[in-house]
């Protein structure tokens, strides 16, 4: 799964910009704003990933047994802090990004 995953993401981060209209030159003012526009994009796919993260293992929990149930609630744990972490960074870069612009 970890090789499929380092396969695959640098190819939805590709598709994104491209889909986005985001590797048009024509659209870049500075190279500043090409950077900020990938950590953006960057930031919600792995924003996606966390809720669907949350969301995969919520079904396994709900068709799980008995037996497995607390096995799914201690990955489940490491998700849902993962997830916090994930979208608390999203905010933190873009308080500093708004700071860094003001000065």
């Amino acid at each position: 799964m970890k090789k499929f995953m380092l396969r695959v993401m640098p190819v939805v981060l590709v598709a994104a910009l491209v889909l986005t209209n985001w590797v048009n030159a024509a659209g870049i003012s500075s190279v500043t704003n090409f950077a900020q526009k990938i950590a953006d994009t960057v930031i919600t796919v792995v924003q996606i990933l966390a809720v669907a993260a949350v969301v995969v293992a919520g079904v396994r929990y709900m068709f799980a047994g008995a037996d497995k149930k607390s096995e799914i609630k201690d990955s489940m744990i490491v998700l849902v802090v993962g997830g916090i972490l994930v979208f608390a960074a999203g905010a933190v870069i873009r308080l500093i990004t708004q700071v860094g612009n003001e000065l």
